[in-house]
Parts: C-alpha cells; structure tokens; sequence
C-alpha cells in the first residue's frame, strides 16, 4: 500500500484532463535529453570508446631446478616442486629438544570452556591473547576458530617465549570434539625441510599444515601471519619475512603508482595486472620499477621491508577488483606441500622429542 501522501498525489493527477497539458514541460524534457546524448558522445570520441591498452610485457624464462626435489607440491592440479639448495647453503635445523633442552620451553594442555584466549589464560606470564593468536594462526587454514571451536576441545602447545617477541610454538595440537564419534586431531610441528630457507609447520603425515598461494609475490617466507578474513579492517594478506626478500609479480601486468601520500603504507607499489586486477605491495624497503614500466609474471620488482605503520618486517599484499577487496586465496588457489618420502624418516626422528614432550603432559593431566 502507498503513503497517504503519495496516494493523495495520484488522485489528483487521475483528475486531470486535457486542459491541463503543459506544453513548456514537454520542450525542456526534449532538451534535457538532446543535451546528454550530446555529451555522451563527446564524451566516447575523446576517449576512443575502449580502455587504454598496457604496453606489451616481455616474458622471462625460468630457471631449472638444480637438484631433485626434497618436496612434492599438491593441490590445483600442479606439480611444481621447491629445488634443493646445495648442501653448503642449507641453513642448519633447529636442535631437537631433549631433556636438557627444556628449560626455556612451556608445555600447556587445557580444555577449552568459551574461547581459545580464555583457555589460554594464566598458563604464563605470556599474553594470553598473543599465545592464543599464534595457536590459531596455525590451523585457520582448516579451522575457524570462532565457528568450529566446541567446550570440551583440547589444546596442546609446546612454546618458547623469547624476550620482545610474540610466542614461538614448536608444537601444537587441537582435537576438536574429544572423545565423540566426530573426534579430529590437527597437529603441527615446526621443522625446517631439506631446501628451504625457514622452518614452517607439518603434519605428522608429512603435509605441510599452512597453504601456500599458487604463483603467490614471495618464493621465500616465515609465515603467513593474517588473513584477509581475520579481521574487517584489515584489506590483505600479511606475510612474514626479512627486510630485503625480493618481491615477484604474481602476474604481468603495468606499474601504476609508487609510494603515494599514504604514511601508513610506507614503501609501495601497485600493478594492475592484465585482467584488470588492482595489487598493493606495502610496507616495502626498496622499488625496482617506475610508475608506466610493464612487468612480467616473476618480474623482482621490490624488497620487502619493515617502513610506515607496521610492527615487523613483513610483506602486506592486497588485491582489488573494480573496487572491491579480492581475497588472494580465492584469487590465486592454494597448494599444499609434501615431504618426500626419503625426508619423512628424518623429519619423524627429528620431531619424536617434541611429540613426546606433548604426550608426556597430555599423560599427566
């Protein structure tokens, strides 16, 4: 039913006749009309009527791997493979913690009751809130911890806290819905594979617990430390690295700005990438490229950094589609990586002290 104002309205034109035409009001209709098919055309002829074209990107070959891979690479249908760094280059593993060697390590299980920082309170002087963000960080690739998290779940961490940083998590667990025909165990162990240049965090059968994105800006990186969902006010996906790791084009595409007046992103530069996606690299050291320069997909155009408003060094990657934030994992997919089976007997031996510091409390509770 329409307001009564507007009913009152219609009433009174459906008593109009056709003494009432108003030819005047006519004439200006037909002119406001000639004026905006005037100004549309102008508008097409100057413009060309299409969207400017980017200049041609040169292709760059890969390299080929120097060496059989230690890591098999799943998912998205591809079989790419990490290289094997030569022996005299491989960083060395962390010390497999002993005995002796858990002086300076927590070992926390608890059952949780409302929240995971709730669970995590008074375990140690720690943050709960900052020990809670690291254990969920590790399994928000598989589960989200506000929507899946049930009273009666079971955590299990294994940390390190050093002096001004946030927790270091050697090992963790989460069994969802304990003792129930649903049970799930997730675990994760940090472990440093034959090749790369950090530890990240696997699963007992050998799977790599983070994703990692398909053709993503970083071929090396500590970890990925928020997500797009994570929170609504943040617009990308934060990576984790050194000052200085090279930064890559995902895709080919123009440079479009760099370092615009925004204090809060610090060293930036944008691409638009062919099929119209707007990317955002922020918070860089160095820029390699000029604004108008065209890139090809693995192009080295910057090194990460740690400038304007961010409280470590790490990469903020974000992408945009007519405006709208994309999410990267949607975007680009995901790959998960496998440990070789001729690696998976020296990852088992060199993780049995952290498995069994986790059974041990898990024993005592």
């Amino acid at each position: 039913m329409l307001p009564e104002f507007l009913n009152d309205r219609s009433d009174a034109r459906s008593r109009s006749t056709a003494t009432d035409f108003k030819p005047w009001l006519v004439m200006g209709a037909v002119g406001v009309s000639l004026a905006l098919n005037l100004g549309l055309a102008v508008r097409l002829g100057l413009s060309g009527g299409s969207e400017p074209v980017p200049a041609p990107v040169v292709a760059v070959e890969p390299a080929a791997p120097e060496a059989a891979p230690a890591i098999n690479v799943i998912g998205d249908d591809t079989t790419v493979a990490n290289a094997a760094t030569p022996p005299d280059q491989v960083p060395p593993l962390p010390a497999p913690l002993g005995a002796a060697a858990t002086a300076g390590s927590h070992v926390y299980h608890g059952v949780v009751q409302s929240s995971i920082s709730a669970t995590f309170t008074g375990v140690t002087d720690t943050s709960a809130a900052a020990l809670s963000a690291v254990y969920t960080r590790l399994f928000a690739w598989d589960l989200d911890m506000r929507r899946d998290l049930h009273r009666g779940d079971l955590v299990s961490v294994l940390f390190e806290q050093p002096v001004g940083q946030e927790p270091l998590v050697l090992a963790a667990r989460f069994t969802s819905q304990a003792g129930s025909p649903s049970e799930h165990v997730y675990s994760a162990y940090r472990w440093q594979a034959p090749g790369d240049r950090f530890p990240s965090y696997w699963a007992p059968d050998g799977t790599e617990v983070p994703k990692r994105l398909v053709a993503g800006p970083l071929e090396e990186y500590e970890q990925v430390t928020s997500l797009l969902k994570d929170r609504p006010t943040h617009a990308g996906m934060d990576f984790k690295t050194p000052i200085g790791t090279p930064v890559q084009a995902p895709r080919a595409g123009v440079v479009t700005r760099i370092n615009w007046n925004q204090p809060s992103n610090g060293g930036c530069v944008e691409l638009r990438f062919q099929d119209g996606v707007l990317a955002k690299f922020l918070h860089l050291n160095e820029s390699l490229v000029k604004e108008g320069q065209s890139v090809a997909a693995g192009t080295v155009f910057a090194k990460t950094g740690n400038t304007g408003h961010s409280t470590g060094a790490h990469l903020h990657y974000q992408l945009e589609r007519a405006g709208r934030v994309v999410d990267p994992i949607e975007y680009h997919g995901t790959l998960r990586r496998q440990l070789q089976p001729d690696v998976m007997a020296r990852f088992a031996s060199e993780t049995k002290s952290l498995e069994a510091q986790l059974i041990g409390q898990v024993a005592q509770r």
